[in-house]
């Protein structure tokens, strides 16, 4: 399952995604993302993670994987979730990813939605 989150904006994506997520729900995200690729050459992704871990789901490293080659115009990717989360996240994000990635807990949300749309990289790590 995926949702939309709002202020999503132009090239400024956010998706909360929870429960089971199917191959096909996953490229139907991928889908909305595309025409602002295509339109603006480069987007800046949140992704609001609910219910995380779920073994039925591919992993986070095939997500990232799948996005990366799909989408070499992503600039930005926050990940938001609970703290569970993010610590198995960053062991393996590194491996999969070439993009400026950070993790947010679910309390620093508006931290992630201002990071996203910030202009310059910001100095300060979330983490």
């Amino acid at each position: 399952m995926y949702e939309r989150l709002e202020p999503s904006h132009e090239n400024v994506l956010g998706f909360e995604v929870g429960g089971t997520v199917s191959e096909d729900s996953f490229r139907e995200l991928l889908a909305e993302v595309r025409p602002a690729i295509d339109q603006y050459q480069a987007v800046r992704l949140l992704i609001r993670i609910r219910d995380w871990p779920t073994t039925e789901n591919p992993t986070l490293g095939e997500r990232l994987r799948l996005a990366r080659e799909h989408f070499p115009g992503i600039e930005r990717y926050a990940l938001v979730g609970d703290a569970r989360a993010i610590g198995s996240l960053t062991s393996v994000a590194d491996a999969f990813v070439d993009m400026d990635l950070r993790f947010f807990e679910l309390d620093q949300e508006d931290s992630a939605w201002a990071w996203v749309n910030a202009s310059g990289v910001l100095d300060e790590d979330p983490g």
